[in-house]
Protein backbone atom coordinates (compact mmCIF):
# COMPACT_ATOMS: atom_id res chain seq x y z
CA UNK A 1 0.00 0.00 0.00
CA UNK A 2 2.52 2.53 -1.19
CA UNK A 3 1.58 5.80 -2.88
CA UNK A 4 3.37 8.83 -4.20
CA UNK A 5 1.33 11.07 -1.91
CA UNK A 6 -1.02 10.40 1.01
CA UNK A 7 -3.57 13.00 2.08
CA UNK A 8 -5.26 13.06 5.47
CA UNK A 9 -8.59 14.83 5.19
CA UNK A 10 -11.38 14.45 2.63
CA UNK A 11 -12.81 17.92 2.99
CA UNK A 12 -12.76 20.27 0.04
CA UNK A 13 -9.04 21.07 0.37
CA UNK A 14 -7.97 17.44 0.58
CA UNK A 15 -10.28 16.47 -2.28
CA UNK A 16 -9.08 19.36 -4.46
CA UNK A 17 -5.42 18.51 -3.90
CA UNK A 18 -6.14 14.86 -4.68
CA UNK A 19 -7.91 15.83 -7.90
CA UNK A 20 -5.08 18.03 -9.14
CA UNK A 21 -2.46 15.45 -8.24
CA UNK A 22 -4.34 12.52 -9.77
CA UNK A 23 -5.04 14.36 -13.02
CA UNK A 24 -1.26 14.72 -13.35
CA UNK A 25 -0.87 10.96 -13.06
CA UNK A 26 0.38 10.99 -9.45
CA UNK A 27 -0.52 8.01 -7.23
CA UNK A 28 -2.67 9.44 -4.42
CA UNK A 29 -4.53 8.06 -1.41
CA UNK A 30 -6.94 10.07 0.75
CA UNK A 31 -7.94 9.09 4.30
CA UNK A 32 -10.73 10.50 6.44
CA UNK A 33 -12.31 9.65 9.76
CA UNK A 34 -15.77 10.04 8.19
CA UNK A 35 -17.33 10.35 4.76
CA UNK A 36 -16.12 12.70 2.06
CA UNK A 37 -17.19 16.22 3.07
CA UNK A 38 -18.41 14.89 6.39
CA UNK A 39 -16.63 17.52 8.48
CA UNK A 40 -16.75 21.33 8.44
CA UNK A 41 -16.72 21.50 4.63
CA UNK A 42 -20.21 20.04 4.45
CA UNK A 43 -21.45 22.72 6.85
CA UNK A 44 -19.95 25.67 5.01
CA UNK A 45 -22.13 28.61 4.03
CA UNK A 46 -20.82 28.10 0.49
CA UNK A 47 -20.19 31.77 -0.38
CA UNK A 48 -18.10 32.22 -3.52
CA UNK A 49 -16.37 35.61 -3.54
CA UNK A 50 -13.08 37.04 -4.71
CA UNK A 51 -13.36 40.01 -2.33
CA UNK A 52 -9.99 39.68 -0.63
CA UNK A 53 -7.54 42.33 0.47
CA UNK A 54 -4.63 39.98 -0.30
CA UNK A 55 -3.97 39.93 -4.08
CA UNK A 56 -2.88 36.27 -4.19
CA UNK A 57 -5.98 35.13 -2.30
CA UNK A 58 -8.17 37.29 -4.55
CA UNK A 59 -6.60 35.77 -7.66
CA UNK A 60 -6.95 32.25 -6.30
CA UNK A 61 -10.58 32.87 -5.31
CA UNK A 62 -11.26 34.26 -8.79
CA UNK A 63 -9.87 31.07 -10.31
CA UNK A 64 -11.69 28.88 -7.79
CA UNK A 65 -15.01 30.49 -8.65
CA UNK A 66 -14.35 30.00 -12.36
CA UNK A 67 -13.67 26.32 -11.62
CA UNK A 68 -16.93 25.98 -9.67
CA UNK A 69 -18.85 27.75 -12.45
CA UNK A 70 -17.43 25.31 -15.02
CA UNK A 71 -17.41 22.36 -12.63
CA UNK A 72 -19.29 19.88 -14.80
CA UNK A 73 -16.85 20.22 -17.69
CA UNK A 74 -13.76 20.21 -15.47
CA UNK A 75 -14.76 17.14 -13.44
CA UNK A 76 -16.39 14.97 -16.06
CA UNK A 77 -20.03 15.63 -15.33
CA UNK A 78 -20.22 16.39 -11.62
CA UNK A 79 -22.15 19.33 -10.15
CA UNK A 80 -21.07 22.10 -7.78
CA UNK A 81 -24.45 23.80 -7.38
CA UNK A 82 -22.89 27.16 -8.23
CA UNK A 83 -25.32 30.08 -8.54
CA UNK A 84 -24.08 33.49 -9.62
CA UNK A 85 -25.99 36.07 -7.58
CA UNK A 86 -23.45 38.85 -7.22
CA UNK A 87 -22.43 40.16 -3.80
CA UNK A 88 -22.60 43.48 -2.00
CA UNK A 89 -20.08 44.31 0.73
CA UNK A 90 -21.32 47.07 3.02
CA UNK A 91 -18.73 49.21 4.80
CA UNK A 92 -18.81 51.86 7.49
CA UNK A 93 -17.05 55.27 7.31
CA UNK A 94 -13.74 53.91 8.55
CA UNK A 95 -13.41 51.52 5.60
CA UNK A 96 -13.94 53.91 2.70
CA UNK A 97 -10.34 54.12 1.54
CA UNK A 98 -9.64 50.42 2.10
CA UNK A 99 -12.79 49.40 0.22
CA UNK A 100 -11.85 51.66 -2.69
CA UNK A 101 -8.34 50.20 -2.80
CA UNK A 102 -9.69 46.64 -2.68
CA UNK A 103 -12.21 47.25 -5.46
CA UNK A 104 -9.51 48.79 -7.67
CA UNK A 105 -7.13 45.91 -6.98
CA UNK A 106 -9.80 43.37 -7.85
CA UNK A 107 -10.59 45.15 -11.09
CA UNK A 108 -6.90 44.94 -11.95
CA UNK A 109 -7.12 41.16 -11.50
CA UNK A 110 -10.06 40.89 -13.86
CA UNK A 111 -12.66 40.59 -11.10
CA UNK A 112 -15.75 42.60 -12.01
CA UNK A 113 -16.01 44.93 -9.01
CA UNK A 114 -17.57 48.34 -8.55
CA UNK A 115 -17.37 50.90 -5.76
CA UNK A 116 -20.87 52.17 -4.96
CA UNK A 117 -21.24 55.36 -2.94
CA UNK A 118 -23.83 55.79 -0.22
CA UNK A 119 -25.97 58.05 -2.42
CA UNK A 120 -26.35 55.38 -5.11
CA UNK A 121 -26.97 52.46 -2.77
CA UNK A 122 -30.72 52.87 -2.12
CA UNK A 123 -31.47 52.32 -5.78
CA UNK A 124 -29.22 49.24 -5.84
CA UNK A 125 -30.52 47.75 -2.59
CA UNK A 126 -34.16 48.85 -2.41
CA UNK A 127 -36.01 48.17 0.81
CA UNK A 128 -32.90 48.09 2.99
CA UNK A 129 -32.12 50.51 5.78
CA UNK A 130 -28.55 51.56 4.98
CA UNK A 131 -27.91 53.60 8.11
CA UNK A 132 -24.20 53.61 8.97
CA UNK A 133 -23.14 52.43 5.51
CA UNK A 134 -20.69 54.84 3.90
CA UNK A 135 -19.76 52.83 0.83
CA UNK A 136 -20.27 49.40 -0.71
CA UNK A 137 -18.48 47.20 -3.21
CA UNK A 138 -20.39 45.18 -5.77
CA UNK A 139 -18.80 41.97 -7.09
CA UNK A 140 -20.81 40.85 -10.10
CA UNK A 141 -19.55 37.28 -10.45
CA UNK A 142 -19.85 36.24 -6.82
CA UNK A 143 -22.48 33.80 -5.61
CA UNK A 144 -22.77 30.56 -3.72
CA UNK A 145 -22.36 26.84 -4.35
CA UNK A 146 -23.05 23.50 -2.67
CA UNK A 147 -19.95 22.56 -0.65
CA UNK A 148 -21.03 18.97 -0.16
CA UNK A 149 -21.76 18.35 -3.84
CA UNK A 150 -18.57 20.10 -4.96
CA UNK A 151 -16.37 18.11 -2.59
CA UNK A 152 -17.98 14.79 -3.48
CA UNK A 153 -17.58 15.72 -7.14
CA UNK A 154 -13.89 16.53 -6.73
CA UNK A 155 -13.29 13.25 -4.90
CA UNK A 156 -15.15 11.28 -7.58
CA UNK A 157 -13.16 13.02 -10.33
CA UNK A 158 -9.94 12.26 -8.45
CA UNK A 159 -10.97 8.59 -8.32
CA UNK A 160 -11.61 8.64 -12.05
CA UNK A 161 -8.00 9.75 -12.50
CA UNK A 162 -6.77 6.91 -10.30
CA UNK A 163 -6.83 8.28 -6.75
CA UNK A 164 -7.82 5.93 -3.92
CA UNK A 165 -10.20 7.44 -1.36
CA UNK A 166 -10.59 5.78 2.06
CA UNK A 167 -13.61 7.24 3.90
CA UNK A 168 -14.40 6.09 7.43
CA UNK A 169 -10.73 5.19 7.96
CA UNK A 170 -9.60 7.24 10.97
CA UNK A 171 -5.89 7.97 11.10
CA UNK A 172 -4.47 7.01 14.48
CA UNK A 173 -0.78 7.72 13.86
CA UNK A 174 1.52 9.50 11.44
CA UNK A 175 5.23 8.89 11.16
CA UNK A 176 7.97 10.37 9.04
CA UNK A 177 10.45 7.86 7.65
CA UNK A 178 13.71 8.08 5.75
CA UNK A 179 12.01 7.77 2.36
CA UNK A 180 8.61 9.23 3.09
CA UNK A 181 5.82 8.94 5.62
CA UNK A 182 3.58 6.26 7.12
CA UNK A 183 -0.12 6.59 7.84
CA UNK A 184 -1.60 4.10 10.31
CA UNK A 185 -5.38 3.75 10.25
CA UNK A 186 -7.67 2.46 12.99
CA UNK A 187 -7.83 -1.00 11.45
CA UNK A 188 -4.08 -1.37 12.06
CA UNK A 189 -3.03 -1.07 8.44
CA UNK A 190 0.04 1.00 7.59
CA UNK A 191 0.01 2.96 4.32
CA UNK A 192 3.26 4.45 3.06
CA UNK A 193 3.79 7.38 0.74
CA UNK A 194 6.67 9.42 -0.56
CA UNK A 195 5.04 12.60 0.75
CA UNK A 196 2.26 13.33 3.19
CA UNK A 197 -0.25 16.20 3.18
CA UNK A 198 -2.29 16.84 6.32
CA UNK A 199 -5.44 18.78 5.43
CA UNK A 200 -7.66 17.65 8.28
CA UNK A 201 -9.18 20.97 9.27
CA UNK A 202 -9.72 21.26 13.05
CA UNK A 203 -7.87 17.98 13.66
CA UNK A 204 -4.72 19.02 11.78
CA UNK A 205 -2.72 20.42 14.69
CA UNK A 206 -3.34 17.36 16.89
CA UNK A 207 -2.36 14.96 14.12
CA UNK A 208 0.93 16.75 13.49
CA UNK A 209 1.93 17.34 17.11
CA UNK A 210 3.41 13.83 17.61
CA UNK A 211 5.76 14.58 14.70
CA UNK A 212 7.15 17.54 16.64
CA UNK A 213 5.17 20.04 14.56
CA UNK A 214 3.41 22.62 16.77
CA UNK A 215 1.08 24.75 14.70
CA UNK A 216 -0.69 27.72 16.34
CA UNK A 217 -4.11 26.69 15.06
CA UNK A 218 -7.21 27.10 17.17
CA UNK A 219 -10.74 25.79 16.73
CA UNK A 220 -13.89 27.90 16.85
CA UNK A 221 -17.57 27.02 16.79
CA UNK A 222 -19.64 29.03 14.31
CA UNK A 223 -23.40 28.96 13.88
CA UNK A 224 -25.47 29.45 10.73
CA UNK A 225 -29.20 30.24 10.84
CA UNK A 226 -31.70 29.30 8.15
CA UNK A 227 -34.64 31.69 7.75
CA UNK A 228 -37.76 31.60 5.61
CA UNK A 229 -39.48 34.71 4.27
CA UNK A 230 -43.21 35.19 4.49
CA UNK A 231 -44.53 34.45 0.97
CA UNK A 232 -46.16 37.87 0.99
CA UNK A 233 -42.68 39.41 1.16
CA UNK A 234 -41.42 37.76 -2.04
CA UNK A 235 -40.80 41.20 -3.51
CA UNK A 236 -38.54 42.13 -0.59
CA UNK A 237 -35.99 39.37 -0.97
CA UNK A 238 -32.30 40.28 -1.20
CA UNK A 239 -31.21 38.27 -4.25
CA UNK A 240 -27.49 38.78 -3.66
CA UNK A 241 -24.92 37.59 -1.18
CA UNK A 242 -24.76 40.41 1.38
CA UNK A 243 -21.80 40.92 3.72
CA UNK A 244 -22.57 43.66 6.21
CA UNK A 245 -19.36 44.72 7.94
CA UNK A 246 -20.99 47.22 10.33
CA UNK A 247 -23.59 44.59 11.22
CA UNK A 248 -21.09 41.77 11.63
CA UNK A 249 -22.96 39.20 9.52
CA UNK A 250 -23.37 37.75 6.05
CA UNK A 251 -26.46 36.44 4.31
CA UNK A 252 -26.73 34.10 1.37
CA UNK A 253 -29.89 33.61 -0.70
CA UNK A 254 -31.12 30.06 -1.08
CA UNK A 255 -33.72 28.39 -3.30
CA UNK A 256 -37.30 29.58 -2.94
CA UNK A 257 -37.58 32.17 -0.14
CA UNK A 258 -34.89 30.94 2.26
CA UNK A 259 -31.63 32.62 3.21
CA UNK A 260 -28.68 31.81 5.47
CA UNK A 261 -27.13 34.10 8.08
CA UNK A 262 -23.71 33.69 9.67
CA UNK A 263 -21.17 35.84 11.46
CA UNK A 264 -17.98 37.40 10.06
CA UNK A 265 -16.17 37.95 13.36
CA UNK A 266 -14.34 35.54 15.71
CA UNK A 267 -16.47 33.15 17.76
CA UNK A 268 -16.12 30.91 20.81
CA UNK A 269 -13.44 28.25 21.16
CA UNK A 270 -14.49 24.66 20.61
CA UNK A 271 -13.47 21.05 21.07
CA UNK A 272 -13.46 19.49 17.59
CA UNK A 273 -14.71 16.19 19.03
CA UNK A 274 -17.59 17.71 20.98
CA UNK A 275 -19.57 20.33 19.06
CA UNK A 276 -22.99 21.14 20.52
CA UNK A 277 -25.71 21.99 18.05
CA UNK A 278 -27.08 25.51 17.70
CA UNK A 279 -29.18 26.91 20.50
CA UNK A 280 -32.43 28.63 19.58
CA UNK A 281 -31.21 31.92 21.05
CA UNK A 282 -28.09 31.80 18.85
CA UNK A 283 -30.16 31.28 15.74
CA UNK A 284 -32.57 34.04 16.70
CA UNK A 285 -29.70 36.46 17.41
CA UNK A 286 -28.19 35.87 13.97
CA UNK A 287 -31.55 36.28 12.28
CA UNK A 288 -32.18 39.49 14.24
CA UNK A 289 -28.82 40.92 13.17
CA UNK A 290 -29.61 40.34 9.49
CA UNK A 291 -33.12 41.75 9.95
CA UNK A 292 -32.05 45.16 11.25
CA UNK A 293 -31.88 46.56 7.73
CA UNK A 294 -34.92 44.76 6.29
CA UNK A 295 -38.61 44.87 7.18
CA UNK A 296 -39.15 41.71 5.14
CA UNK A 297 -36.50 39.89 7.14
CA UNK A 298 -38.04 41.08 10.39
CA UNK A 299 -41.15 39.14 9.35
CA UNK A 300 -39.17 36.05 8.38
CA UNK A 301 -39.03 33.04 10.70
CA UNK A 302 -36.07 30.90 11.69
CA UNK A 303 -36.58 27.36 10.41
CA UNK A 304 -33.29 25.75 11.40
CA UNK A 305 -29.56 26.03 11.32
CA UNK A 306 -26.37 24.28 12.29
CA UNK A 307 -23.11 24.65 14.18
CA UNK A 308 -19.78 23.95 12.56
CA UNK A 309 -16.07 24.18 13.21
CA UNK A 310 -13.47 26.61 11.92
CA UNK A 311 -9.74 25.90 12.17
CA UNK A 312 -8.20 29.30 12.55
CA UNK A 313 -4.65 30.60 12.28
CA UNK A 314 -3.44 33.66 14.25
CA UNK A 315 -3.90 35.91 11.20
CA UNK A 316 -6.96 34.11 9.80
CA UNK A 317 -5.01 33.20 6.67
CA UNK A 318 -4.19 29.76 5.22
CA UNK A 319 -1.30 27.80 6.69
CA UNK A 320 0.16 25.92 3.74
CA UNK A 321 3.67 24.61 3.36
CA UNK A 322 6.30 22.10 4.37
CA UNK A 323 6.62 21.05 8.02
CA UNK A 324 9.00 18.08 7.65
CA UNK A 325 11.27 16.55 5.10
CA UNK A 326 8.33 14.65 3.60
CA UNK A 327 5.37 16.26 5.40
CA UNK A 328 3.20 19.19 4.33
CA UNK A 329 0.19 20.97 5.73
CA UNK A 330 -2.82 22.80 4.31
CA UNK A 331 -4.98 24.20 7.09
CA UNK A 332 -6.30 27.39 8.67
CA UNK A 333 -8.68 28.09 5.79
CA UNK A 334 -12.03 27.67 7.53
CA UNK A 335 -14.65 30.30 6.95
CA UNK A 336 -13.27 31.32 3.59
CA UNK A 337 -11.54 28.27 2.19
CA UNK A 338 -14.33 26.69 0.16
CA UNK A 339 -14.20 28.91 -2.90
CA UNK A 340 -10.40 28.99 -2.73
CA UNK A 341 -10.05 25.22 -2.72
CA UNK A 342 -10.47 24.29 -6.41
CA UNK A 343 -7.57 26.59 -7.37
CA UNK A 344 -5.67 26.42 -4.06
CA UNK A 345 -5.56 22.65 -4.50
CA UNK A 346 -3.64 23.14 -7.72
CA UNK A 347 -1.10 25.31 -5.86
CA UNK A 348 -0.82 22.62 -3.19
CA UNK A 349 -0.30 19.94 -5.84
CA UNK A 350 2.51 21.99 -7.37
CA UNK A 351 4.05 22.44 -3.92
CA UNK A 352 4.02 18.69 -3.28
CA UNK A 353 5.57 18.06 -6.68
CA UNK A 354 8.40 20.52 -6.09
CA UNK A 355 7.20 23.31 -8.40
CA UNK A 356 5.42 25.82 -6.13
CA UNK A 357 4.22 29.28 -7.05
CA UNK A 358 6.71 31.53 -5.19
CA UNK A 359 3.82 33.58 -3.78
CA UNK A 360 2.58 30.58 -1.80
CA UNK A 361 5.61 30.89 0.50
CA UNK A 362 4.00 33.87 2.27
CA UNK A 363 1.41 31.44 3.73
CA UNK A 364 4.02 29.02 5.08
CA UNK A 365 3.66 27.77 8.66
CA UNK A 366 7.04 29.22 9.64
CA UNK A 367 5.79 32.79 9.46
CA UNK A 368 4.39 32.78 12.99
CA UNK A 369 7.72 31.94 14.61
CA UNK A 370 9.17 35.13 13.14
CA UNK A 371 6.14 37.29 13.89
CA UNK A 372 5.23 37.46 10.21
CA UNK A 373 1.48 37.62 10.41
CA UNK A 374 -0.28 38.52 7.18
CA UNK A 375 -2.52 41.56 6.98
CA UNK A 376 -6.12 40.63 6.36
CA UNK A 377 -9.67 41.87 6.23
CA UNK A 378 -11.33 44.90 7.70
CA UNK A 379 -11.11 45.47 11.46
CA UNK A 380 -12.32 42.41 13.38
CA UNK A 381 -13.64 40.85 10.17
CA UNK A 382 -10.31 39.18 9.43
CA UNK A 383 -12.12 36.45 7.55
CA UNK A 384 -12.41 38.72 4.52
CA UNK A 385 -8.72 38.19 3.87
Amino acid sequence: MTYDIAIVGAGVHGAAAAFHLARRGVSVAVFDRGPVSGGPTGRSGGICRAYYTDPFLAETARDGIAFLAGFEERTGGHQSGFRRTGAFYLHGPGDVDAAADTAARLAGLGVRSELVGAGALPARLPGLDLDGVAVAVWEADAGYADPYAATVGLAAAARRHGAVVHPHRPVVALAEESRGAAVTTSDGEVHRAGRLLVAAGPWTAALLRPLGVDLPLTVERHVVAVSEHDPADAGGLVPHVLIDLPGGYYTTPQPRTQYLTGGVVPASAADPDDVPGPRSEELEALAAASAVRSAARRRARVTGGWASLYDVSPDWQPVTGQVGEHVYVDAGTSGHGFKLAPAWGDHVARLLLGDPDPRLAAFGPGRFATGGKLAAGFGTARILG
